[in-house]
């Protein structure tokens, strides 16, 4: 199979400089999606509506971000990545305004603006990174950039429910707005740069042309399927793990979301991210470090299901870690493996394609979730059905490891 193009290596500057802003970037738009789960309590009642459809408008976040990510992504070569990401950010921003209208519809319009920003972020990141990275540090760099989902929602943990319980959910908005908006501008001196690879004379990219590449490649198909279950249970993790301590475990909005748990599943996340990415530089073998981690996966699946009150506040704390470790800390090595994996030329298109499987594990685990909840009533025992998921997983990397050999 034909690699993608590696390009000589960059100075160490600019290096760093594309891996902090394509980071920041995505953190803005984790921000986008996480502060929804967060403040879900009290926009919920504001707005006179139970807080479990946000598990609905999360899947309508990721939905609209499967079917764009498509067609923004054949947009890169053309206007360049730098530029695409400005526009993803710039969309988030239309969106946290329209959700400070206090609409439902404005709500529902803003998650799909959402979408929208979310789904070019890692296509033009990989684009990015692939061409300024230098090729044995690549594990370690992607998975650098990929802290910034669980930095996102670990900005949004710590300050959205003071902030919120302070001066109101709007106010928290703001601060997404101040943050995305200064990631935007940043990014506006380098962009010259950053796209001179850019070409206003190609033709759009077909929609569908890296779904096609993706489903011809035995390993990336596999390897896509494997990430629609690692996002499914990721972000069922994210979204209902602060109302299922709040409501099933006795603690406190400010305890479950900042003082404790999501703060430490996001952190656990986000040195996981690193510390897997270094590892398989160094071992060489992604697919062995993701059939590592998807093992712990499991058993974190299974233990969620046993929550009860009684338990001791270290247990909550070792099972979120090493459940943050693994469900937050595996994409990294995932998109590093994708573009390994991408025909020539075609990595920022491939990884398209595959980020439409990530999208749907996205899409279907939260509504699926909120679903399987009215029916059990238990967010413990919801979460210990994921350990299924988790299952399916192993499955489809381990598919993934035999078709790569």
């Amino acid at each position: 199979m034909t690699r993608g193009l590696v390009s000589a290596d960059p100075p160490r500057s600019t290096v760093i400089a594309v891996v902090a802003a394509t980071t920041a970037a995505l953190a803005g738009a984790s921000m986008s999606s996480g502060i929804f789960a967060v403040i879900a309590p009290s926009l919920a009642h504001d707005l006179g509506v139970p807080a479990w459809l946000v598990g609905y408008q999360v899947s309508i976040i990721y939905g609209t971000a499967m079917l764009t990510t498509l067609l923004l992504s054949g947009l890169i070569a053309r206007h360049g990545a730098c530029r695409m990401t400005q526009i993803g950010l710039a969309l988030c921003v239309a969106a946290m305004l329209l959700t400070m209208t206090s609409s439902l519809t404005a709500i529902v319009i803003g998650s799909i603006m959402v979408g929208a920003g979310t789904s070019v972020m890692n296509p033009a990141a990989a684009h990015l990174l692939y061409r300024f990275s230098p090729p044995h540090n690549r594990n370690l760099i992607f998975s650098i950039k990929q802290t910034g989902v669980p930095l996102g929602w670990l900005v949004v943990a710590l300050t959205a429910p003071g902030i919120t319980l302070a001066f109101g959910w709007p106010w928290a908005l703001a601060l997404m707005i101040v943050i995305k908006m200064t990631t935007l501008l940043a990014m506006q001196p380098v962009r010259a740069h950053w796209d001179g690879d850019r070409d206003p004379a190609t033709v759009h990219t077909l929609p569908f042309a890296g779904l096609l590449v993706v489903w011809r490649l035995p390993p990336l198909r596999w390897l896509s399927f494997a990430s629609f279950c690692y996002t499914f249970v990721q972000l069922c993790l994210g979204t209902f793990l602060v109302t299922m301590m709040v409501e099933e475990a006795g603690y406190t909005l400010v305890a479950a979301a900042a003082g404790v748990l999501l703060s430490l599943t996001q952190l656990s996340g986000i040195a996981g991210r690193i510390t897997w990415g270094w590892l398989t530089d160094r071992i060489g073998d992604g697919f062995r470090m993701l059939f590592a981690l998807n093992v712990v996966m499991i058993v974190c699946c299974a233990l969620s299901g046993l929550i009860s009150p009684q338990w001791p506040a270290f247990a909550f704390a070792l099972l979120f870690i090493a459940f943050g470790a693994t469900a937050v800390g595996w994409n990294g090595i995932y998109l590093a493996e994708v573009a390994r994996n991408s025909p020539q030329g075609m990595v920022g298109v491939v990884t398209a394609g595959a980020s439409v499987w990530n999208y749907a594990g996205i899409l279907f685990g939260p509504a699926a979730f909120a679903t399987l909840y009215r029916l059990t009533g238990s967010y413990t025992d919801t979460f210990g059905w994921l350990t299924v998921i988790a299952v399916l997983g192993l499955a489809f990397i381990s598919a993934a490891r035999r078709a790569a050999r």
